[in-house]
């Protein structure tokens, strides 16, 4: 049988084919996940599953600390990939086509200019990440992504 589905121009859902979803390790970003999987799933969308490595954090840890900035950040970048392939793991029970994306910056700038460039459709992010916002509302990554995005996104409390 034809797909009878009707997609009004404009619709999110309707023409979504590639979905980012930006992860840190937080509980955040695990609820988000759990919604950019079934997003991607009833989509038929690939996933993209992007984490970005703070390189201020890196350099503040290095200096405090008096450890080599190439031995810190190369121990970001390992619990970096460990982090996406463990979401990777997950996407697989949904059958997803996944991309895993180690940027290195500033997150919310990352996430942006990423989307951009690989035309996401839908950007899937947690409310408050692994910063722990104590404020109300959404942390402060979240926050410039919605505000500095021109790309739709879904925010996950």
């Amino acid at each position: 049988m034809e797909d009878i589905r009707y997609c009004a121009p404009g619709h999110i859902f309707c023409k979504a084919n590639k979905v980012m979803l930006a992860v840190d390790g937080s509980e955040g970003s695990a609820r988000a996940a759990t919604v950019a999987f079934e997003v991607a799933e009833m989509t038929k969308s690939k996933i993209f599953i992007v984490h970005v490595i703070p390189t201020s954090i890196v350099t503040q840890f290095s200096l405090m600390s008096d450890a080599n900035p190439d031995d810190v950040l190369h121990k970001y970048e390992d619990k970096g990939n460990k982090l996406l392939d463990g979401y990777k793991g997950a996407a697989e029970d949904y059958k997803l086509e996944v991309e895993l994306i180690l940027e290195k910056g500033s997150p919310s700038e990352r996430i942006i200019l990423k989307a951009k460039e690989l035309e996401i459709d839908l950007i899937v992010i947690g409310s408050k990440g692994a910063a722990g916002e104590k404020r109300s509302g959404l942390g402060s990554s979240a926050e410039r992504v919605v505000f500095g995005s021109p790309i739709p996104i879904l925010v996950v409390k």
